[in-house]
Order: C-alpha cells, then sequence, then structure tokens
C-alpha cells in the first residue's frame, strides 16, 4: 500500500509547491527540502507543511522522494538520495529530460531495494487543477511491489483528471524536443527579432492584426518562465540540436525561395505544412479556437 509520507526535494520551487499543494490536499504529509533556508521555510508556512534543510533526514522516513530541480541537477540529488531511502519507498523525479536520468535509475535499483517511476508534468506552476493536463511516464522497475505502488499513485492522478501517457526515454527527448524545445526557441527569436528592428513592441502593437497579436501574447507568456529551465530543455537534449539542423536546412530553403520570388516552390512549402496538419484533432476547428482566444484578448483591453 502507498505510503502518506511524501518528501519533495526542491519543494520550495514552483513545480514543487504546485506538487506540494496537490498532495496535501489528498492527505498526505508533505515535507519539502531545498537549500535556501529562508524561502524553504516561508513556503513550508504559507502552504502550511514540514521542511527540512538536510537532505538525509527529509528522505529517511518518507514513502514517496519527488525530486523537483533543474535537469543538470537531477540525477546528482538522486545519488545523494538513494541511500538513505527506507526499503520500499518510491522516487520519482519530473525533469523535462529522461535518457540519462533512467540510466542513473537502473544504476540505483541494482544497490538499493527502492521503486523508481519517473514523471514529466506537461503544465506549468501556474495550474489550478490538473484536469485534462497530460503527465508523461516513463516505469522503471524496483521491488516486487513496484506494480502496485506505481498503480495507486496512477489511481491518485487518474482521480483528478490527469491523462497519462506512458512513454520510453528515447521517444520522450525526441518528442518533447519538438513540442518544447522547438516552440520555446520560436517565441525567443520571434521577440529578439523584433527587439532588432528596432521597433518599440507597444508601437507594433498599434499595427497589428489578429495572427500578430496572439503570436505576441503567445511569446511574452514564454518569456516570462524559468529562463534556466528553457535553456536546459534545448542544450541538454540531444534531441534538439538535430532540431536545429533541420531549422537552418529550412530557413535557407525559404530565403531561397523568398528571394528568387519562385511562386510555386513557395506554394509546395505551403500545401505540405497544410496536408501534414490535416490529420491533426485540432485542425477542423482551429480558425475558431484563434478568434475565441481573440475574444478573451478584446475583452481584457476594454
Amino acid at each position: 500500500m502507498l505510503g502518506k509520507n511524501l518528501t519533495i526535494i526542491g519543494g520550495s520551487g514552483g513545480m514543487g509547491i504546485v506538487f506540494s499543494r496537490y498532495f496535501k490536499s489528498h492527505g498526505f504529509e508533505v515535507t519539502i527540502n531545498a537549500r535556501d533556508r529562508a524561502k524553504l521555510k516561508h513556503v513550508a508556512e504559507k502552504l502550511g507543511i514540514n521542511f527540512e534543510i538536510s537532505l538525509e533526514k527529509s528522505v529517511k522516513s518518507a514513502d514517496i522522494v519527488m525530486i523537483s530541480v533543474p535537469i543538470t541537477s537531477t540525477g546528482e540529488v538522486i545519488k545523494k538520495v538513494t541511500p538513505h531511502l527506507k526499503k520500499d519507498a518510491l522516487i520519482c523525479d519530473i525533469a523535462s529530460l529522461k535518457s540519462d536520468i533512467s540510466q542513473i535509475y537502473k544504476e540505483e535499483l541494482i544497490k538499493y531495494p527502492i521503486n523508481c517511476l519517473s514523471l514529466h508534468p506537461m503544465f506549468g506552476p501556474g495550474i489550478k487543477n490538473m484536469q485534462n493536463y497530460i503527465l508523461l511516464l516513463l516505469k522503471i522497475d524496483g521491488t516486487k511491489n513496484y506494480n502496485s505502488l506505481v498503480n495507486e499513485l496512477l489511481k491518485l492522478f487518474k482521480s483528478d483528471g490527469l491523462v497519462i501517457i506512458e512513454t520510453t526515454p528515447d521517444m520522450h527527448d525526441r518528442k518533447i524536443a519538438l513540442t518544447l524545445g522547438l516552440p520555446h526557441m520560436l517565441n525567443i527569436l520571434f521577440l529578439n527579432l523584433l527587439k532588432r528592428s528596432n521597433e518599440p513592441l507597444n508601437e507594433l502593437t498599434q499595427f497589428t492584426g489578429t495572427t500578430f497579436l496572439l503570436q505576441k501574447v503567445f511569446a511574452e507568456s514564454i518569456i516570462q518562465r524559468e529562463m534556466e529551465m528553457f535553456g536546459e530543455i534545448q542544450m541538454e537534449n540531444p534531441e534538439f540540436h538535430k532540431v536545429l539542423v533541420n531549422l537552418e536546412k529550412i530557413i535557407g530553403e525559404f530565403r531561397t525561395i523568398i528571394e528568387n520570388k519562385d511562386k510555386k516552390r513557395f506554394n509546395d512549402l505551403f500545401t505540405q505544412a497544410l496536408e501534414y496538419s490535416k490529420d491533426d484533432t485540432h485542425f477542423e476547428n482551429s480558425y475558431t479556437y484563434f478568434y475565441e482566444f481573440m475574444k478573451i484578448l478584446k475583452k481584457k483591453e476594454v
């Protein structure tokens, strides 16, 4: 049976706070650990949960340990935590890359009788509830109780409407390069390209149509989030480096098309994108969604 004693390493950060609230609301005894004692104490008092500055003390009695630290620190923290876990404890991370982390878990399982699970919540700290949001799941391995413990945790998540998608480390990192790395990059570059035009953004907005306005708002929402996380998702993922190679190629092709005023190749490129999109579940209603977003923006301006 899944115990109710839970520790979150990195619990004073945005996602640590999200999951602290979540598990507390389900009756778990939550303890958070982080390096900044003042911030840790402040968050714990605000949420009405426990805090512990010692890593060893924070995890030694935990039934579940969740690691919510930067990607480049996750593997190191796993190695520090596992020697102090009790038998049958469940350890999981919520990092945005999985290939290296899954290998570290497998190495730790040789040494300790624990259970390892890797999660990736496809939402950010601004979430209000988990209904219909996606949680990516990588099952690693563990003791003879592994399946029952993991299934109990997943049952809890599903009861709140989370959509669980099981994947593998390689598949995860390849698709995350496209679904996180690529849109983050495009929005960062979009704003930087506008900046290099020396046109103030507020003045450009006066000349905007619907497409520019929505793109601007999406970009501004991205740029306000954690720079370190965005950088790691792109820099630490070899699959994203492949995306960059393809981006350079397609930009070169596009530049040639525009400079040569090649309407046939432009039409081919446009048509290829259209045909690729047609099988998507959102395609048919995409224009409706577009204007629903616009209605929301216009209401905010009134």
